[in-house]
């Protein structure tokens, strides 16, 4: 009612649309910042925890001098480490969560609540790779947060970061969502990281991250070397791996069993996909896997997964990771150009990580000899054949399309490559790209290298 009384006042006065629309935008922007937030933390703080680990670390066995023994006994090789962290109350009944790297190797976890009272913590469950944990003490009657819906975050809006930083208990900053979905740590949390300016230290991790509602949206997690980043597990990611460790101890995933890459342009334009159709390549394929027994294939190009698209592999290994083992799910792929639908039975995830030349070419900046026996020797090759990378030049074509140093030349859209002649002639197409099948120290990649570089 009273921004309606200033627009007519305004227009009275005679001011122009311009001036009108700026006035609006102040007065949006006015309302959109909070003028305090300390109704949030006068809430929330009591549900923060502050926590303290104890471990013992081995010291290394060297004999001790007689002489030394003699006057002062068989000195101690083991020292003890104490470590500080962050947390925050779930429910009334004491469970708490954390990271995983925080109680990790503890041998003994005390747990400070906002009024002092101390308790030791028994761990219920832990995942490291999202470095999660789900502590617990016996306790009653504790206040506790309210899970939010990360989801729902966009780029900008404020947050709020309560912890313990460098053992200074309950201290508090405030920052916006920088961006989402960012993949930092390989390998944890299948890239799903928050980014925020909020001020977050050694000490905070574990600790919560809350919209302006008082909701927790994220368990901030890490820091980056620079200021204004840190980092924050969403909790639409953390409660799902919560849950399960409230409920078994452990985190049981599914497992597909193939080696996975982005496809870029040149990529998507060697595997015939559609215009402006993007997916998942796979560059290999476990022996008695889900997928081999499903019949995926070196090369097929997965699109869909259970009816949503897929564009990131850090994507598809959290929806795969995600679903029930020995559930069936749905792929669409695309192989040598055809569309196709197939249905997976997923397996159980292993408990170790995720399954894991003398011509020069000048125009495309590499240097490949032929895969010979001595080659193989040389450089401890277990290859039949192909091209090796034996230099490459960093300007080049070839390295801005992703090939590398010691890469061996597998095939070209399908051919086996052995002589060095057999690269040329893989160029002698109609199509914009070839597509390599890359063995790089083990491990199966594409390249797509332009016709006409």
């Amino acid at each position: 009612m009273e921004i309606k009384i200033r627009v007519l006042f305004l227009r009275r006065l005679g001011v122009g649309v311009l001036g009108l629309l700026m006035f609006l935008l102040l007065v949006n922007q006015l309302l959109a910042t909070p003028n305090s937030f300390a109704p949030i933390i006068r809430q929330e703080k009591p549900k923060v925890v502050h926590i303290s680990t104890t471990s013992i670390i081995q010291g290394p066995n060297v004999p001790m001098d007689p002489f030394f023994e003699r006057f002062f006994g068989e000195i101690p090789k083991n020292r003890r480490h104490t470590a500080l962290g962050s947390g925050f109350i779930i429910s009334s009944d004491g469970y708490i969560i954390t990271n995983n790297h925080v109680v990790e190797k503890a041998d003994k976890i005390e747990i400070i609540l906002s009024d002092e009272a101390k308790y030791q913590a028994k761990v219920i469950g832990k995942d490291r790779h999202t470095d999660l944990a789900l502590i617990k003490i016996e306790a009653k009657g504790l206040p506790f947060v309210k899970i939010g819906d990360s989801s729902k975050l966009q780029v900008g809006d404020w947050v709020l970061a309560i912890g313990n930083p460098f053992g200074l208990d309950l201290s508090v900053t405030a920052g916006i969502i920088s961006a989402k979905e960012r993949d930092i740590f390989s390998g944890t949390a299948y890239g799903q990281f928050l980014q925020t300016d909020a001020a977050i230290n050694p000490g905070n991790s574990g600790g919560p991250l809350f919209n302006m509602e008082g909701e927790v949206i994220g368990i901030n997690t890490a820091i980056a070397q620079g200021q204004g980043l840190g980092f924050a597990i969403p909790t639409n990611l953390a409660m799902r791996v919560i849950d399960q460790l409230k409920k078994h101890g452990k985190v049981e995933r599914g497992w597909l069993g193939v080696g996975i890459q982005e496809v870029n342009n040149e990529l998507a334009e060697s595997f015939g996909l559609p215009g402006g159709t993007r997916g998942i390549a796979v560059t290999s394929v476990g022996e008695g896997s889900p997928a081999e027994m499903a019949g995926i294939k070196q090369g097929d190009v997965l699109v869909m997964f259970e009816g949503e698209k897929l564009e990131k592999t850090t994507q598809l290994q959290q929806k795969v990771a995600e679903s029930k083992p020995g559930s069936k799910v749905e792929f669409v792929l695309y192989r040598q150009g055809k569309k196709l639908s197939l249905k997976v039975k997923l397996g159980l995830r292993p408990n170790e990580e995720f399954a894991k030349i003398n011509q020069t070419t000048n125009q495309f900046g590499i240097q490949l000899v032929e895969v010979t026996e001595e080659i193989k020797s040389r450089f401890g090759l277990n290859l039949s054949s192909g091209l090796l990378v034996l230099k490459i030049d960093e300007s080049g074509v070839a390295w801005e399309k992703g090939l590398r140093q010691g890469d061996v030349l597998i095939k070209a859209n399908q051919v086996l490559l052995k002589k060095k002649d057999d690269f040329i002639k893989a160029f002698k197409t109609k199509a914009k790209a070839v597509r390599f099948l890359v063995n790089r120290k083990g491990r199966s990649v594409f390249v797509a290298l332009p016709v006409k570089p």
